[in-house]
């Protein structure tokens, strides 16, 4: 059966706003777990909804170095910033909230989970799916730009000013990266790196 994959991912995007809602706003003890299924299951969704080989493209020796490069340079980026306003109640209430939801697990653990399914799962969807679809239907910027929207509109739920901003900024260099490299692999290289050094080797607080 036949069905029009730009409507059906724009009515994925209201799944993955239910699973932000009830992860980020319903809290539930078990955080990293409910994340990692949720995109778990964002993952396979796209995949099934683009029913076709995805955009993961192959692993070259570039594309790691874009990969490990932009990851680090965007968590030296909000390192910087986050030394520079750290006396800021509002940015230090707001990243404090988001430590707050790590779940009593082994920091290993956390690691896997981020390196997979977390990272490859968001960027599979939002990405591969998403932006893809939209950047077929409006162009290459404006579907840069709707989807790296809709990101971090998805993060609304976490009523959290600080990481709304935060998805916004990461949504657009993943978005750039896959939208020059026409793959996955960068991006998901980048998230995975920036996820684990944010949440695990060198948190913010």
């Amino acid at each position: 059966m036949k069905f029009d994959k730009f409507n059906v991912t724009l009515l994925s995007i209201a799944l993955a706003s239910a699973l932000w809602i009830y992860i980020f706003l319903l809290q539930p003890y078990a955080f990293w777990t409910s994340l990692s299924l949720a995109t778990f299951l964002l993952m396979m969704l796209s995949l099934i909804i683009n029913g076709e080989k995805p955009a993961y493209g192959k692993v070259t020796l570039r594309m790691i170095i874009y990969g490990i490069t932009s990851g680090l340079l965007l968590y030296a980026l909000f390192y910087a910033g986050f030394q520079a306003l750290r006396s800021t109640p509002f940015l230090a209430q707001g990243v404090s909230s988001v430590y707050k939801l790590r779940q009593p697990m082994s920091t290993y653990t956390i690691a896997l989970l981020l390196i997979f399914p977390i990272a490859p799962g968001e960027e599979t969807y939002w990405r591969g799916l998403v932006q893809r679809r939209l950047s077929e239907k409006v162009g290459a910027k404006s579907g840069l730009f709707l989807a790296t929207i809709a990101y971090a509109l998805v993060h609304l739920p976490t009523l959290n000013p600080t990481l709304i901003f935060t998805a916004l900024i990461d949504g657009l260099v993943w978005g750039i990266l896959y939208q020059l490299t026409d793959s996955l692999v960068p991006g998901i290289i980048s998230h995975a790196l920036w996820d684990v050094l944010i949440f695990v080797v060198l948190p913010l607080a």
